[in-house]
Protein backbone atom coordinates (compact mmCIF):
# COMPACT_ATOMS: atom_id res chain seq x y z
CA UNK A 1 0.00 0.00 0.00
CA UNK A 2 1.24 3.03 -0.54
CA UNK A 3 1.55 6.24 1.78
CA UNK A 4 -1.34 8.09 2.04
CA UNK A 5 0.57 11.29 2.55
CA UNK A 6 2.90 12.10 -0.24
CA UNK A 7 5.50 14.83 -0.05
CA UNK A 8 5.59 17.56 -2.87
CA UNK A 9 9.13 19.39 -0.95
CA UNK A 10 12.31 18.03 -2.78
CA UNK A 11 14.50 15.41 -0.71
CA UNK A 12 17.58 16.75 -2.07
CA UNK A 13 18.53 12.85 -2.88
CA UNK A 14 19.36 11.34 -6.51
CA UNK A 15 18.41 7.38 -6.69
CA UNK A 16 19.28 5.35 -9.42
CA UNK A 17 16.76 2.19 -10.49
CA UNK A 18 18.40 -0.45 -12.64
CA UNK A 19 15.99 -2.95 -13.87
CA UNK A 20 15.55 -4.81 -17.30
CA UNK A 21 11.66 -4.18 -16.89
CA UNK A 22 10.49 -1.02 -18.05
CA UNK A 23 6.91 -1.13 -16.09
CA UNK A 24 9.13 -2.06 -12.78
CA UNK A 25 11.20 1.18 -13.69
CA UNK A 26 8.13 3.67 -14.65
CA UNK A 27 6.01 2.50 -11.23
CA UNK A 28 9.30 2.69 -9.21
CA UNK A 29 10.35 6.13 -10.42
CA UNK A 30 6.32 7.51 -9.97
CA UNK A 31 6.87 6.43 -6.69
CA UNK A 32 10.23 7.88 -5.53
CA UNK A 33 9.45 10.79 -7.06
CA UNK A 34 6.20 11.40 -5.25
CA UNK A 35 8.57 11.27 -2.31
CA UNK A 36 10.27 14.40 -3.63
CA UNK A 37 13.42 12.46 -4.83
CA UNK A 38 14.79 12.83 -7.63
CA UNK A 39 15.07 9.73 -9.97
CA UNK A 40 17.33 8.21 -12.77
CA UNK A 41 16.90 5.00 -14.78
CA UNK A 42 19.08 2.38 -16.29
CA UNK A 43 17.95 -0.76 -18.39
CA UNK A 44 20.70 -2.69 -17.73
CA UNK A 45 23.88 -3.47 -15.50
CA UNK A 46 26.38 -1.39 -17.99
CA UNK A 47 24.25 1.61 -18.53
CA UNK A 48 23.54 1.77 -15.06
CA UNK A 49 27.20 1.71 -14.17
CA UNK A 50 27.75 4.63 -17.02
CA UNK A 51 24.62 6.61 -15.01
CA UNK A 52 26.43 5.97 -11.53
CA UNK A 53 29.85 7.81 -12.73
CA UNK A 54 27.74 10.65 -14.39
CA UNK A 55 24.89 11.11 -11.89
CA UNK A 56 26.79 10.41 -8.55
CA UNK A 57 23.61 8.86 -6.76
CA UNK A 58 22.56 8.67 -3.34
CA UNK A 59 21.09 5.17 -3.22
CA UNK A 60 21.06 2.80 -6.18
CA UNK A 61 17.93 0.30 -6.59
CA UNK A 62 19.22 -2.58 -8.56
CA UNK A 63 17.19 -5.92 -9.79
CA UNK A 64 19.15 -8.66 -9.29
CA UNK A 65 18.22 -10.79 -12.28
CA UNK A 66 19.48 -8.79 -15.85
CA UNK A 67 20.18 -10.22 -19.07
CA UNK A 68 24.11 -10.25 -19.17
CA UNK A 69 25.14 -8.46 -15.60
CA UNK A 70 23.27 -9.54 -12.80
CA UNK A 71 22.56 -7.15 -9.95
CA UNK A 72 25.09 -9.30 -8.03
CA UNK A 73 27.78 -8.10 -10.44
CA UNK A 74 26.96 -4.59 -10.69
CA UNK A 75 27.03 -4.21 -7.31
CA UNK A 76 30.69 -5.57 -6.76
CA UNK A 77 31.68 -3.58 -9.65
CA UNK A 78 30.38 -0.17 -8.04
CA UNK A 79 32.18 -1.34 -4.73
CA UNK A 80 35.33 -1.10 -6.65
CA UNK A 81 35.47 2.32 -6.79
CA UNK A 82 32.40 3.78 -4.34
CA UNK A 83 32.20 2.72 -0.67
CA UNK A 84 29.95 5.11 0.22
CA UNK A 85 27.27 5.09 -1.84
CA UNK A 86 23.74 3.31 -0.50
CA UNK A 87 22.73 0.18 -2.87
CA UNK A 88 18.81 -1.83 -2.44
CA UNK A 89 19.37 -5.46 -4.47
CA UNK A 90 15.48 -6.34 -5.73
CA UNK A 91 14.42 -9.67 -6.67
CA UNK A 92 11.36 -11.18 -7.50
CA UNK A 93 12.03 -14.23 -6.07
CA UNK A 94 12.49 -14.26 -2.61
CA UNK A 95 14.59 -18.22 -2.68
CA UNK A 96 18.47 -16.57 -3.87
CA UNK A 97 20.26 -16.26 -1.14
CA UNK A 98 19.15 -15.11 2.83
CA UNK A 99 18.77 -11.44 2.81
CA UNK A 100 21.66 -11.11 5.78
CA UNK A 101 24.21 -13.17 3.92
CA UNK A 102 23.55 -10.94 0.63
CA UNK A 103 24.07 -7.57 3.10
CA UNK A 104 26.94 -9.19 4.37
CA UNK A 105 28.82 -10.13 1.74
CA UNK A 106 27.90 -7.16 -0.84
CA UNK A 107 28.11 -4.51 1.31
CA UNK A 108 24.83 -3.00 0.52
CA UNK A 109 22.03 -1.71 2.76
CA UNK A 110 18.94 -3.37 1.65
CA UNK A 111 17.88 -6.54 0.03
CA UNK A 112 13.76 -5.78 -0.97
CA UNK A 113 11.28 -8.77 -2.34
CA UNK A 114 9.59 -7.01 -4.62
CA UNK A 115 6.53 -8.85 -3.41
CA UNK A 116 6.09 -7.40 -0.16
CA UNK A 117 4.87 -3.94 -2.43
CA UNK A 118 5.88 0.03 -2.06
CA UNK A 119 5.29 0.27 1.41
CA UNK A 120 8.24 -1.81 2.37
CA UNK A 121 10.41 -0.53 -0.21
CA UNK A 122 9.89 2.77 0.17
CA UNK A 123 11.30 1.90 4.19
CA UNK A 124 14.27 0.10 3.16
CA UNK A 125 14.73 4.02 1.08
CA UNK A 126 14.39 5.69 4.09
CA UNK A 127 16.57 3.65 6.13
CA UNK A 128 19.58 3.57 3.42
CA UNK A 129 19.17 7.26 2.94
CA UNK A 130 19.62 7.74 6.77
CA UNK A 131 21.95 5.73 6.48
CA UNK A 132 24.02 7.68 3.63
CA UNK A 133 23.59 10.93 5.69
CA UNK A 134 25.47 9.97 8.34
CA UNK A 135 27.82 8.21 6.02
CA UNK A 136 28.37 11.67 4.67
CA UNK A 137 28.67 13.50 7.89
CA UNK A 138 31.86 10.98 9.12
CA UNK A 139 33.34 11.17 5.45
CA UNK A 140 32.95 14.97 5.58
CA UNK A 141 34.17 15.55 9.17
CA UNK A 142 37.02 12.95 8.29
CA UNK A 143 38.37 14.82 5.21
CA UNK A 144 38.25 17.98 7.37
CA UNK A 145 40.28 17.04 10.34
CA UNK A 146 42.67 16.20 7.31
CA UNK A 147 42.08 19.25 5.63
CA UNK A 148 43.40 21.12 8.89
CA UNK A 149 46.24 18.58 9.44
CA UNK A 150 46.73 19.55 5.27
CA UNK A 151 47.22 23.54 6.17
CA UNK A 152 48.36 23.22 9.48
CA UNK A 153 52.20 23.58 8.17
CA UNK A 154 51.24 26.65 5.61
CA UNK A 155 49.45 28.70 8.80
CA UNK A 156 52.55 28.59 10.96
CA UNK A 157 54.74 29.23 7.89
CA UNK A 158 57.41 32.72 8.43
CA UNK A 159 54.51 35.21 6.85
CA UNK A 160 53.39 38.73 7.45
CA UNK A 161 50.25 38.99 9.84
CA UNK A 162 47.70 40.60 7.09
CA UNK A 163 48.95 37.46 4.40
CA UNK A 164 47.78 34.93 6.75
CA UNK A 165 44.43 36.74 7.85
CA UNK A 166 43.88 36.42 4.49
CA UNK A 167 44.64 33.03 4.09
CA UNK A 168 42.23 32.09 7.19
CA UNK A 169 39.67 33.26 5.59
CA UNK A 170 39.95 31.22 2.74
CA UNK A 171 40.71 28.27 4.89
CA UNK A 172 37.58 28.23 6.76
CA UNK A 173 35.59 28.61 3.62
CA UNK A 174 37.32 25.77 2.06
CA UNK A 175 36.60 23.59 5.34
CA UNK A 176 33.01 24.09 6.08
CA UNK A 177 32.41 23.59 2.21
CA UNK A 178 30.51 26.77 1.67
CA UNK A 179 29.45 27.57 -1.68
CA UNK A 180 31.07 30.73 -2.80
CA UNK A 181 35.08 31.55 -2.41
CA UNK A 182 36.80 34.28 -1.15
CA UNK A 183 39.23 35.16 -4.20
CA UNK A 184 40.10 38.62 -3.41
CA UNK A 185 43.26 39.74 -2.11
CA UNK A 186 40.71 42.43 -0.15
CA UNK A 187 42.88 45.48 -1.14
CA UNK A 188 40.43 48.38 -1.03
CA UNK A 189 39.27 47.93 -4.99
CA UNK A 190 38.86 44.66 -4.86
CA UNK A 191 36.68 44.68 -1.47
CA UNK A 192 34.74 46.89 -3.57
CA UNK A 193 34.42 44.86 -6.66
CA UNK A 194 33.48 42.09 -3.88
CA UNK A 195 30.73 44.22 -2.42
CA UNK A 196 29.46 44.99 -5.54
CA UNK A 197 28.91 41.57 -7.15
CA UNK A 198 27.02 39.98 -3.86
CA UNK A 199 29.72 37.70 -2.61
CA UNK A 200 30.20 36.17 1.28
CA UNK A 201 30.18 38.41 3.60
CA UNK A 202 33.11 37.73 6.15
CA UNK A 203 35.89 39.17 8.68
CA UNK A 204 38.82 38.80 10.68
CA UNK A 205 39.03 41.06 13.81
CA UNK A 206 41.78 41.03 16.06
CA UNK A 207 41.72 42.88 20.02
CA UNK A 208 43.42 45.80 20.10
CA UNK A 209 44.38 46.10 23.23
CA UNK A 210 44.23 49.32 25.33
CA UNK A 211 46.62 50.60 27.96
CA UNK A 212 47.19 48.12 30.63
CA UNK A 213 47.30 45.18 28.52
CA UNK A 214 44.99 42.26 29.30
CA UNK A 215 41.35 41.94 27.17
CA UNK A 216 40.41 45.20 27.65
CA UNK A 217 40.57 46.17 23.85
CA UNK A 218 38.06 46.87 21.18
CA UNK A 219 37.77 44.58 18.48
CA UNK A 220 38.26 46.32 15.05
CA UNK A 221 38.13 44.15 11.76
CA UNK A 222 42.01 43.66 10.20
CA UNK A 223 40.81 41.67 7.02
CA UNK A 224 37.44 41.55 5.71
CA UNK A 225 35.26 40.82 2.22
CA UNK A 226 31.91 42.14 0.64
CA UNK A 227 30.55 45.16 2.86
CA UNK A 228 32.89 44.74 5.80
CA UNK A 229 35.77 47.26 5.70
CA UNK A 230 38.94 46.63 7.70
CA UNK A 231 39.91 49.35 10.72
CA UNK A 232 36.08 49.59 11.57
CA UNK A 233 35.93 48.67 15.20
CA UNK A 234 33.11 46.00 15.36
CA UNK A 235 31.22 48.08 18.41
CA UNK A 236 29.74 49.97 15.26
CA UNK A 237 28.30 46.86 13.33
CA UNK A 238 24.82 47.18 13.60
CA UNK A 239 22.85 45.39 16.60
CA UNK A 240 22.47 41.89 15.46
CA UNK A 241 26.25 41.47 13.96
CA UNK A 242 27.61 43.26 17.13
CA UNK A 243 25.84 41.17 19.19
CA UNK A 244 26.67 38.09 17.75
CA UNK A 245 30.06 38.86 17.86
CA UNK A 246 29.75 39.81 21.71
CA UNK A 247 28.29 36.42 22.20
CA UNK A 248 31.10 34.51 20.80
CA UNK A 249 33.69 36.74 23.19
CA UNK A 250 31.73 36.47 25.65
CA UNK A 251 31.36 32.45 25.56
CA UNK A 252 34.33 32.23 24.17
CA UNK A 253 32.83 29.20 21.52
CA UNK A 254 31.44 29.07 18.47
CA UNK A 255 28.16 30.83 18.32
CA UNK A 256 25.26 30.89 15.57
CA UNK A 257 22.94 33.23 15.79
CA UNK A 258 20.59 34.89 12.95
CA UNK A 259 22.17 33.21 10.32
CA UNK A 260 25.64 33.74 11.13
CA UNK A 261 28.41 32.19 12.72
CA UNK A 262 31.15 34.09 14.84
CA UNK A 263 34.17 31.81 15.42
CA UNK A 264 36.07 32.78 18.57
CA UNK A 265 40.53 32.62 18.16
CA UNK A 266 41.94 32.29 21.64
CA UNK A 267 44.98 30.85 23.08
CA UNK A 268 43.75 29.45 26.64
CA UNK A 269 42.62 32.21 28.89
CA UNK A 270 43.52 34.97 26.07
CA UNK A 271 41.06 36.17 23.50
CA UNK A 272 43.03 37.21 20.06
CA UNK A 273 39.83 37.94 18.28
CA UNK A 274 37.18 36.35 15.86
CA UNK A 275 36.47 35.62 12.43
CA UNK A 276 33.01 36.44 11.44
CA UNK A 277 31.05 34.50 8.32
CA UNK A 278 27.82 36.22 7.51
CA UNK A 279 24.50 34.65 5.88
CA UNK A 280 25.90 31.39 6.05
CA UNK A 281 23.56 29.17 8.19
CA UNK A 282 23.87 25.00 8.53
CA UNK A 283 27.42 25.25 10.07
CA UNK A 284 25.96 23.51 13.52
CA UNK A 285 26.91 20.80 12.36
CA UNK A 286 30.89 21.56 11.25
CA UNK A 287 31.09 22.46 15.36
CA UNK A 288 33.90 20.67 16.12
CA UNK A 289 35.77 21.36 13.16
CA UNK A 290 35.37 25.07 13.36
CA UNK A 291 36.96 24.83 17.30
CA UNK A 292 39.58 22.94 16.07
CA UNK A 293 40.43 25.24 13.43
CA UNK A 294 40.21 28.12 15.28
CA UNK A 295 42.63 26.62 17.81
CA UNK A 296 45.10 26.38 14.56
CA UNK A 297 44.16 29.63 13.55
CA UNK A 298 45.08 31.19 17.39
CA UNK A 299 48.23 29.35 17.67
CA UNK A 300 49.20 30.84 14.10
CA UNK A 301 48.14 34.40 14.65
CA UNK A 302 49.97 34.77 17.90
CA UNK A 303 53.14 33.52 15.99
CA UNK A 304 52.74 36.08 13.00
CA UNK A 305 52.17 38.68 16.09
CA UNK A 306 55.69 37.99 17.16
CA UNK A 307 57.48 37.22 13.85
CA UNK A 308 55.81 40.74 12.53
CA UNK A 309 58.50 42.55 14.74
CA UNK A 310 60.99 41.83 12.04
CA UNK A 311 59.41 41.86 8.79
CA UNK A 312 62.98 41.49 7.20
CA UNK A 313 62.46 38.18 8.99
CA UNK A 314 60.17 37.12 6.15
CA UNK A 315 61.76 38.48 3.54
CA UNK A 316 65.47 36.63 4.37
CA UNK A 317 62.97 33.76 4.35
CA UNK A 318 60.96 33.52 1.55
CA UNK A 319 62.45 35.71 -0.98
CA UNK A 320 64.95 35.64 -3.39
CA UNK A 321 67.44 38.47 -3.02
CA UNK A 322 68.79 39.06 -6.36
CA UNK A 323 64.91 39.12 -8.15
CA UNK A 324 62.47 40.12 -5.06
CA UNK A 325 60.57 37.07 -6.35
CA UNK A 326 59.31 34.37 -4.28
CA UNK A 327 62.13 31.32 -3.42
CA UNK A 328 60.97 28.13 -4.92
CA UNK A 329 60.47 26.14 -1.57
CA UNK A 330 57.82 29.29 -0.54
CA UNK A 331 56.28 29.13 -3.85
CA UNK A 332 55.34 25.59 -4.01
CA UNK A 333 53.16 25.92 -0.64
CA UNK A 334 51.90 28.13 -1.83
CA UNK A 335 51.05 26.44 -5.32
CA UNK A 336 49.53 23.46 -3.31
CA UNK A 337 47.02 25.79 -1.84
CA UNK A 338 45.90 27.16 -4.89
CA UNK A 339 45.68 23.61 -6.03
CA UNK A 340 43.12 22.66 -3.19
CA UNK A 341 41.32 25.56 -3.48
CA UNK A 342 40.32 25.71 -6.94
CA UNK A 343 39.80 22.05 -7.28
CA UNK A 344 37.40 22.33 -4.49
CA UNK A 345 35.44 25.58 -6.22
CA UNK A 346 35.79 23.37 -9.73
CA UNK A 347 37.89 25.86 -11.23
CA UNK A 348 41.00 25.28 -13.27
CA UNK A 349 44.92 26.06 -12.11
CA UNK A 350 47.30 27.58 -14.89
CA UNK A 351 50.99 27.53 -15.05
CA UNK A 352 53.89 29.27 -16.85
CA UNK A 353 57.10 28.35 -16.89
CA UNK A 354 59.72 31.37 -18.08
CA UNK A 355 62.91 31.19 -18.81
CA UNK A 356 66.04 33.82 -19.75
CA UNK A 357 67.42 33.44 -22.97
CA UNK A 358 70.64 33.21 -23.49
CA UNK A 359 71.42 33.65 -19.83
CA UNK A 360 75.10 32.14 -19.84
CA UNK A 361 75.90 34.33 -22.90
CA UNK A 362 75.02 37.45 -20.96
CA UNK A 363 77.22 35.94 -18.06
CA UNK A 364 80.14 35.19 -20.20
CA UNK A 365 80.26 38.56 -22.09
CA UNK A 366 78.77 41.23 -19.47
CA UNK A 367 79.92 39.40 -16.84
CA UNK A 368 77.40 38.39 -13.41
CA UNK A 369 76.86 41.72 -12.76
CA UNK A 370 75.24 42.27 -16.01
CA UNK A 371 73.58 38.99 -15.17
CA UNK A 372 72.23 39.47 -12.04
CA UNK A 373 70.69 43.22 -13.60
CA UNK A 374 68.92 41.01 -16.21
CA UNK A 375 67.59 38.36 -13.60
CA UNK A 376 66.21 41.56 -11.56
CA UNK A 377 64.80 43.57 -14.47
CA UNK A 378 62.24 40.14 -15.44
CA UNK A 379 61.68 39.39 -11.73
CA UNK A 380 59.97 43.19 -11.84
CA UNK A 381 58.67 42.15 -15.23
CA UNK A 382 56.84 39.22 -13.74
CA UNK A 383 55.94 40.84 -10.65
CA UNK A 384 54.24 44.08 -12.71
CA UNK A 385 52.55 41.93 -14.67
CA UNK A 386 50.90 39.43 -12.82
CA UNK A 387 47.88 39.69 -10.52
CA UNK A 388 48.26 39.90 -6.74
CA UNK A 389 46.39 36.67 -6.23
CA UNK A 390 49.26 35.49 -8.21
CA UNK A 391 52.22 33.98 -7.44
CA UNK A 392 55.87 33.73 -8.87
CA UNK A 393 58.93 32.58 -8.01
CA UNK A 394 62.89 31.95 -8.77
CA UNK A 395 62.65 28.11 -9.86
CA UNK A 396 66.06 27.43 -10.84
CA UNK A 397 68.80 29.66 -12.10
CA UNK A 398 67.11 31.64 -14.94
CA UNK A 399 63.98 29.72 -14.45
CA UNK A 400 60.82 30.85 -13.41
CA UNK A 401 57.90 29.55 -12.19
CA UNK A 402 54.40 31.59 -12.25
CA UNK A 403 50.99 30.24 -10.73
CA UNK A 404 47.81 31.36 -12.29
CA UNK A 405 45.10 30.50 -9.79
CA UNK A 406 41.61 30.00 -11.23
CA UNK A 407 42.76 30.60 -14.60
CA UNK A 408 41.85 28.72 -17.50
CA UNK A 409 44.47 28.37 -20.83
CA UNK A 410 43.47 30.88 -22.82
CA UNK A 411 43.99 33.10 -19.83
CA UNK A 412 47.74 31.58 -19.43
CA UNK A 413 48.51 32.19 -22.90
CA UNK A 414 47.41 35.87 -22.83
CA UNK A 415 49.57 36.36 -19.58
CA UNK A 416 52.90 34.81 -21.33
CA UNK A 417 52.35 36.76 -24.17
CA UNK A 418 52.13 39.73 -22.68
CA UNK A 419 55.11 39.02 -20.89
CA UNK A 420 56.93 38.73 -24.16
CA UNK A 421 55.66 41.99 -25.87
CA UNK A 422 56.81 43.48 -22.43
CA UNK A 423 59.88 42.13 -22.02
CA UNK A 424 60.39 44.05 -26.12
CA UNK A 425 61.44 47.04 -24.05
CA UNK A 426 63.79 46.09 -21.41
CA UNK A 427 67.01 46.98 -21.73
CA UNK A 428 70.09 45.94 -19.46
CA UNK A 429 73.58 48.79 -19.46
CA UNK A 430 76.36 47.67 -19.57
CA UNK A 431 80.15 48.79 -20.30
CA UNK A 432 79.51 48.61 -24.04
CA UNK A 433 76.36 49.57 -24.58
CA UNK A 434 72.42 48.45 -23.78
CA UNK A 435 71.62 44.76 -23.95
CA UNK A 436 68.30 43.52 -24.31
CA UNK A 437 66.68 40.44 -23.31
CA UNK A 438 64.28 37.50 -24.65
CA UNK A 439 62.72 35.28 -23.18
CA UNK A 440 61.04 31.80 -23.58
CA UNK A 441 57.34 30.78 -22.19
CA UNK A 442 55.56 27.25 -21.53
CA UNK A 443 52.19 26.98 -19.79
CA UNK A 444 50.28 24.17 -19.04
CA UNK A 445 46.67 23.98 -17.23
CA UNK A 446 44.71 21.72 -14.49
CA UNK A 447 41.55 21.70 -15.85
CA UNK A 448 38.70 20.70 -13.23
CA UNK A 449 37.50 17.58 -12.85
CA UNK A 450 34.62 16.21 -15.03
CA UNK A 451 31.65 15.93 -13.00
CA UNK A 452 32.63 18.39 -9.90
CA UNK A 453 35.26 18.00 -7.52
CA UNK A 454 36.24 15.23 -5.61
CA UNK A 455 37.65 15.73 -2.07
CA UNK A 456 39.31 12.43 -2.01
CA UNK A 457 41.95 14.00 -4.40
CA UNK A 458 42.83 16.45 -1.73
CA UNK A 459 44.93 14.25 0.05
CA UNK A 460 48.66 15.42 -0.32
CA UNK A 461 50.32 12.99 -2.03
CA UNK A 462 47.74 13.61 -5.03
CA UNK A 463 48.33 17.63 -4.65
CA UNK A 464 51.65 17.31 -4.60
CA UNK A 465 51.78 14.66 -7.47
CA UNK A 466 49.24 17.78 -9.53
CA UNK A 467 51.94 20.39 -8.72
CA UNK A 468 54.12 17.80 -10.06
CA UNK A 469 52.62 17.08 -13.44
CA UNK A 470 51.34 20.76 -13.80
CA UNK A 471 54.78 22.14 -13.79
CA UNK A 472 56.22 19.40 -15.79
CA UNK A 473 53.95 19.92 -18.54
CA UNK A 474 54.65 23.97 -18.52
CA UNK A 475 58.09 22.94 -18.79
CA UNK A 476 57.79 20.46 -21.90
CA UNK A 477 55.69 23.45 -23.08
CA UNK A 478 58.40 26.15 -22.42
CA UNK A 479 61.54 23.69 -24.39
CA UNK A 480 58.87 22.87 -27.35
CA UNK A 481 59.20 26.89 -27.99
CA UNK A 482 62.42 27.76 -26.56
CA UNK A 483 63.89 30.76 -28.48
CA UNK A 484 60.21 30.73 -30.88
CA UNK A 485 59.70 34.23 -29.51
CA UNK A 486 56.09 32.65 -28.82
CA UNK A 487 53.98 31.53 -26.34
CA UNK A 488 54.59 27.50 -26.06
CA UNK A 489 51.27 25.51 -27.07
CA UNK A 490 49.15 25.31 -23.79
CA UNK A 491 48.95 21.46 -22.42
CA UNK A 492 46.06 20.35 -20.62
CA UNK A 493 46.11 17.97 -18.08
CA UNK A 494 43.34 17.52 -15.65
CA UNK A 495 42.79 15.62 -12.36
CA UNK A 496 42.25 12.39 -13.31
CA UNK A 497 46.11 11.76 -15.08
CA UNK A 498 47.40 12.94 -11.21
CA UNK A 499 44.70 10.57 -9.41
CA UNK A 500 44.71 6.56 -8.88
CA UNK A 501 41.94 5.04 -10.79
CA UNK A 502 40.06 3.86 -7.64
CA UNK A 503 39.80 7.10 -6.11
CA UNK A 504 38.94 9.56 -9.51
CA UNK A 505 36.31 6.97 -11.03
Amino acid sequence: MARKYQTSVQSGHTILVIDDSPDILESTRQLLESEGHRVVTAVDGKSGLVAVKKERPHLILVDYFMPEMTGEEVVRRIRQNDRNVQIILATGYSGEKPARVMMQQLDIQGYHDKSEGAERLLLWVDSALKAYKHVQAMEKHRIGLQYILDITPDLHRLQPLDELLQGLLWQVEGLVGAENSFLATFSSEQISKAANSGQLDGFVALVENKEGGGNSGALAIRVGTGRFRSGVPTASLPETERQAVERAVEERQVSFHGGVSVVPLRLGDEMLGVIYIDRRPGFERDRDLLEIFAAQAASAIQSALLFGQNALLFDLATKDPITGVFLRGHAMQQFHQHLKRSHRNNLPVSALMVDLDHFKQINDTHGHVVGDNALRALGELLKDTIRETDCVARYGGDEFLVVLPDTPDEGARMVGERLLERAKKIAIPTETGLVSINLSVGCATLEPMEGGPNFSLLRAEIVDRAAVELVANADASLYAAKHSGKVGEPRIIDWSIVAPVSVAA
